[in-house]
């Protein structure tokens, strides 16, 4: 054979003289010629070479790693701090917390209502407050009368009326009226010693260990109603909730959580419980609470939901464990609040699910304290949150409406279902505007005059409140240069190179207003497909017995153009990787096709000869 030192070209180390005319060397298109046969129109049909992604609703919840996989959920997004994402179609800061005042740490925190009034009650070691006014910027406490033998307060619950307290084994419990700083007394003939009182459908329900039962209004075991001690000495009851036929209840046995189902008798006593469903080894259950046909629960490893059904079982779903070990529960309109570690409330949307019995979720507001404790209670009132941060005391929203100074929003990672690179160009979002105030100018109308200062007659908009950012982070973990954005206004991007993208916004109260910030209605995202290029070889070899060419002077060389198109076509069927070679230029390639023209037999009559138009790929 010939050597590439006296014809144009090598292919796997073999010369061959190229037919120039027919030469050709293409870089092969990204994308192929696509046909949208969707019945709406949407992004796939926008004549333009950039890549677009949107989002324009969050209220399907966190955890998403990935926004435009082929089973994401478009209304999902991947982590949040600080952001409400509840409504529809907007993003906005959530309320600010603040603590309630000197309640002391490791708290018990419950809210009654008596004849209208919210009454938070506070049990702090041997002290019990409660207060009115626990919405004020300096809510104040008002001591309930300590026992003259003061005794830690293990519990405490109420029927609107009367505050039932419990000591644990230290004493029998006692109760005192709602709302005053009456002593508490003893309940008269009780002699159980509870570590749990809670009041379900109108009972009295109490705890001790492995034994429970239902209290008359003196305390006394009711009977023929629920008294019942488990024959497992291990087993621990810990909360109880009202369920459509009966009463629900929790216990802990070893490292195992369980539900417990009492269903009412005819004659509206509670029968004993029936055992209905166990967790996984290695978790159990810190608090239980129904809402709406379905039983939560806050677990060691986070927050379950389940279906109550008419017999009483439950049927539960995954948990959600994003947030670590759930100490407690709230619910409140079509939400659940449950509480985690690091001073970190989460709510769920039960009206959602994005899986069976997994309701959407995210986090929401947060303890105020540099060093947060785990938030052991929750409580809903007039739309607003209140929680314990055990480590600090009572949280609660502001009075005053003020906004956190900034929120995140993670909305996972964008790759255009490919895994090339691409190329960021542009970003946009759209903010909500607020209205402008009016003046006193009157407004005239088929007789009618608006001139009330508290009409917004004029429809105009003032600017946005608060400041949008954007930042986006490689695959690779390299983060790119922070952006500000204005209200519909395209933003450049930095070069970068990337097979993917972790887009996160965050948005900033208002520096005039801390009640306001920005509000996020849309986005989009544009990037350009930036994969490796391939570059199509079309390359006409002159196979004949004798080649001539002018780095030979004129010398004829031989060949045998049978072997060589045998030798070309076998690298083709095998896809063989090998060196390509035009003068100076070098590539690896594959042997894609191969296409024979013949031009005459050969002298020697073995086979033609002619032009083989071969089809070489280069390689990434």
């Amino acid at each position: 054979m010939s050597t590439a030192e006296y014809l144009p070209v090598s292919i796997d180390g073999t010369s061959f003289m190229v037919d120039v005319e027919g030469y050709s060397r293409t870089t092969i298109p990204v994308l192929r010629e696509q046909r949208d046969t969707s019945d709406e129109a949407g992004e796939q049909q926008l004549n333009t070479q950039m890549w677009i992604r949107s989002q324009t609703d969050w209220s399907y919840g966190a955890g998403q790693p990935f926004l435009d996989n082929a089973d994401s959920d478009r209304r999902r997004f991947y982590t949040s701090s600080g952001v409400d994402v509840w409504t529809k179609g907007e993003v906005s800061l959530l309320p600010k917390t603040v603590d309630k005042g000197n309640t002391g740490n490791d708290v018990i925190m419950k809210v009654f209502v008596s004849n209208g009034t919210d009454y938070m009650y506070v049990a702090s070691g041997t002290d019990l407050y409660y207060s009115t006014d626990f919405d004020a910027a300096s809510p104040t406490w008002t001591a309930v009368t300590a026992l003259a033998s003061p005794l830690t307060i293990v519990d405490f619950t109420s029927d609107g009326s009367t505050v039932f307290i419990a000591y644990g084994s230290a004493a029998k419990p006692h109760t005192t009226t709602i709302g005053t700083t009456t002593q508490p007394s003893p309940l008269t003939g009780h002699s159980e010693r509870p570590d749990v009182l809670r009041f379900v459908s109108g009972r009295l329900i109490e705890a001790d260990a492995n034994h429970i039962a239902e209290l008359d209004a003196n305390g006394q075991p009711i009977s023929g109603s629920l008294h019942f001690q488990g024959i497992e000495h291990a087993l621990v009851w810990v909360d109880m909730c009202a369920g459509p036929t009966g009463v629900y209840a929790a216990a802990n046995t070893d490292d195992i959580g369980s539900i417990f189902f009492c269903s009412t008798g005819t004659d509206g006593l509670l029968n004993q419980p029936a055992q209905v469903a166990d967790l996984p080894r290695g978790e159990t259950i810190n608090a239980i609470e129904s809402y709406g046909g379905l039983l939560i629960m806050a677990t060691s490893k986070g927050l379950r939901v389940a279906v109550m059904n008419q017999d009483g079982s439950v049927s539960y779903g995954p948990v959600i464990d994003n947030g670590g070990e759930a100490y407690s529960l709230a619910t409140d309109d079509r939400f659940v609040w449950f509480g985690t570690a690091s001073g970190q409330v989460y709510r769920a949307d039960l009206s959602v699910f994005t899986d069976t019995l997994v309701p959407a979720w995210a986090t929401d507001v947060v303890s105020v304290e540099a060093s947060p404790g785990n938030v052991t209670w929750v409580a809903r009132v007039d739309g607003k949150t209140y929680f314990v941060d055990a480590a600090n005391g009572v949280q609660g929203e502001r009075h005053d409406d003020e906004r956190v100074e900034s929120g995140t929003l993670n909305v996972g990672s964008v790759r255009w279902n490919s895994l090339f690179d691409k190329v960021l160009q542009t970003i946009k979002a759209d903010l909500r505007a607020t209205l402008a105030t009016t003046g006193a100018t009157s407004y005239d109308q088929s007789g009618t005059t608006y001139d009330d200062p508290d009409y917004i007659y004029n429809g105009l908009l003032s600017a946005v409140s608060g400041t949008l950012k954007v930042r986006f982070v490689t695959g690779a973990g390299v983060g790119l240069t922070t952006l500000t954005l204005n209200d519909r206004a395209a933003a450049n991007i930095d070069y970068s190179l990337s097979d993917k993208y972790d887009v996160i916004f965050t948005l900033e109260r208002d520096a005039l207003n801390n009640t306001v910030g920005p509000v996020l209605e849309s986005w989009q995202l544009q990037a350009f497909p930036a994969p490796t290029r391939i570059d199509e070889i079309v390359l006409p070899l002159v196979l004949r017995q004798r080649v001539a060419t002018s780095r030979g002077h004129g010398a004829a060389l031989t060949q045998d153009p049978r072997a060589l198109y045998d030798a070309i076509r076998t690298l083709m069927i095998a896809k063989t990787v090998v060196p390509y070679k035009e003068g100076n230029y070098s590539d690896d390639v594959i042997v894609d096709q191969v296409q024979f023209s013949a031009d005459r037999l050969a002298d020697d009559a073995d086979w033609w000869e002619g032009t083989m138009t071969v089809r070489l790929l280069t390689l990434p």
